[in-house]
């Protein structure tokens, strides 16, 4: 698929579903949920060790599929498709919930599951929806977690800044981050200007950058210096030996 931008440039665009990776002209680009997951590593080793490994992949497996469900059925909500139900008990929780926002909030949806790409700083990802609220451009995203998640600001940042480019907007859009609860049916939203938080995804692109990065070795460097030392090191015995030859082996014939 292309992406373009109102200013007339086009940047085709490859996503390979399985592995979650983008190509921009043949070229890999990092993700925005890599880039963010690199500097807000997930750590749930402990907790994995906790409550056993058949329980671990339990507990991840269905969190899995009920955000992959949910995401799903949204999708078709937003694209005006047909109302999908889900399957499970906590999918079928986070759509009511998201019933609820919509009926509170009443957007105006532009976009569903669009891919982005950033000319400026090259990264690559997928919005989950584009919507417009009190006539202000809004960037979604959906999530079934357990709480809003501060690293959430950053990847809605990013997929803000990369809209604002693309569209040729004025001004930046709101960031929206829905949590649907996937236990109780309710929803839960963190609106913000993620203009004020672009600069410290920056950071995260960089370190991004930087651990892709081979460091050239610069061991040539401590040998020559090593050679030098060991040199004159065994210039300085070979002046000793000599003294004492000279010295003791004169005097005393010992050398």
């Amino acid at each position: 698929m292309y992406i373009t931008y109102k200013n007339g440039s086009e940047y085709l665009l490859d996503y390979d579903e399985a592995a979650h990776s983008y190509k921009v002209e043949g070229i890999k680009v990092p993700s925005v949920t890599r880039v963010v997951d690199g500097c807000f590593p997930k750590y749930l080793v402990d907790w994995a060790l906790s409550i056993g490994e058949e329980e671990y992949h339990r507990v991840i497996d269905e969190a899995l599929e009920i955000g992959n469900e949910t995401h799903k059925c949204l999708e078709s909500l937003v694209n005006g498709g047909p109302y999908l139900t889900g399957t499970s008990e906590g999918s079928c929780n986070s759509i009511n919930a998201f019933d609820d926002w919509t009926l509170d909030f009443n957007p105006e949806w532009l976009d569903s599951e669009r891919k982005i790409y950033c000319d400026k700083y090259k990264y690559a990802g997928t919005v989950d929806a584009v919507a417009k609220i009190n006539g202000r451009v809004c960037v979604i995203d959906f999530k079934t977690s357990k709480k809003i998640y501060k690293p959430y600001h950053l990847q809605v940042t990013a997929y803000a800044q990369a809209i604002k480019r693309i569209d040729g907007l004025g001004r930046w859009p709101l960031g929206i981050i829905l949590r649907l609860d996937k236990e109780t049916g309710e929803y839960e939203q963190k609106v913000f200007e993620p203009k004020d938080h672009f600069n410290t995804f920056k950071k995260c692109l960089e370190l991004k950058q930087w651990s892709s990065l081979r460091i050239k070795n610069e061991k040539d460097k401590l040998e020559k210096k090593n050679k030098v030392v060991v040199t004159e090191t065994m210039m300085d015995d070979e002046r000793v030996r000599d003294a004492k030859a000279n010295l003791y082996g004169g005097r005393w014939g010992l050398y």
